[in-house]
């Protein structure tokens, strides 16, 4: 966003011979410095504001030097730090405090926020729901297929979006939202988090954030790590921005594209109640998880499973949950991730 120019000049033309008299010239005087004296006070209260707008930028601006990470260019800045003050106040009123004092210890850390179900693996485990959820979109191609198998079944699911295919491809996450379905935060460029240091952290989720609630008003609650992956750091930050974050219980690796059958036979072997399930509507080919969709819901629905989005798991939740819900999950091998697409979980 460019920072204009508010310099400005004030003349107070007079005609040429006119006579003054003291009086007038005290009264005029006084007037002319009051009148001065308003405009530098607008004129400090509009530098400040612009100020306080170019510190936001930079503070939002990632310096990515680690493998697999990409800056977003200044125009994709100046959109996604674009918001309408009814937005942002709507929006902020749905994102939860953050949890204070908070641990600084990972393994501390992942308990706190399981006892205020902050931390997911699953949803309720005593209640026949299951909330699909789908990463490293929106697509131009694949994402339309699979909101069109959910429409037909009328599924409401969640989409952890990555933020510069949010810039890229507005229109798609706007119907992601129209559709009922959630929309949550993969990071800006889906990097391994714990790689990267707090203000790259801060970068990556804010960024993605802010494009988000641009394109459809509602500032994202949940966020989901690229591969799961978490540590202390990632973990302080989504606690700061008052997110909730979701890994999963039940992934078919169709990011491996194994097969439409295998998609199947994993996802109907390890759902359960209260399941997450893993799949991707972007970074890579996602024919086979599309064509797979229409069984794993029939299936599914015919065991007495319900679709639920992840706002609906939340609420399901016991308001005094366990500390611990699954052992830390850190996956054994990573995907590389490409500038041009994120394969990976």
């Amino acid at each position: 966003m460019g920072l204009e120019n508010i310099d400005g000049e004030v003349y107070f033309p007079r005609p040429a011979g006119a006579k003054i008299s003291r009086t007038s010239l005290v009264i005029t005087l006084c007037a002319i410095l009051g009148l001065l004296g308003s405009l530098m006070l607008t004129m400090t209260e509009n530098y400040n504001s612009v100020q306080q707008s170019a510190t936001a930028i930079t503070a939002n601006t990632p310096e990515l030097a680690t493998t697999n990470t990409t800056s977003p260019t200044t125009s994709t800045t100046s959109l996604t730090n674009k918001a309408t003050p009814a937005a942002t106040k709507s929006s902020q009123m749905n994102l939860q405090s953050p949890i204070l004092p908070f641990p600084t210890l990972l393994w501390e850390q992942i308990a706190v926020l399981q006892s205020h179900n902050r931390f997911l693996y699953t949803g309720n485990r005593y209640l026949p729901k299951i909330a699909l959820t789908f990463d490293d979109g929106p697509n131009p191609y694949y994402t339309p297929q699979v909101l069109a198998v959910l429409q037909r079944y009328g599924v409401k699911a969640t989409f952890f979006c990555i933020g510069r295919q949010v810039a890229s491809y507005p229109d798609l996450v706007k119907q992601e939202y129209a559709d009922g379905n959630l929309v949550g935060n993969h990071s800006w460029s889906h990097p391994n988090l714990a790689l990267l240091s707090s203000d790259e952290i801060d970068s990556q989720i804010n960024l993605t954030s802010n494009a988000i609630q641009q394109v459809i008003g509602v500032r994202p609650t949940l966020f989901r790590p690229p591969y799961g992956v978490v540590n202390a750091r990632v973990l302080s930050k989504a606690n700061l921005l008052g997110l909730t974050t979701i890994i999963w219980g039940d992934e078919a690796r169709d990011w491996t594209t194994p097969g439409t059958s295998v998609i199947v036979s994993r996802i109907l072997s390890l759902a359960g109640d209260g399941a997450i399930i893993l799949m991707h509507d972007g970074g890579g080919d996602r024919s086979q998880t599309v064509a797979a969709l229409p069984t794993i819901i029939t299936t599914l629905r015919l065991r007495g499973y319900q679709f639920v989005t992840l706002q609906q798991m939340l609420k399901d939740l016991p308001k005094r949950p366990a500390s611990t819900q699954a052992p830390i999950f850190v996956p054994t091998t990573i995907p590389s991730a490409s500038p041009a697409a994120s394969p990976g979980p």
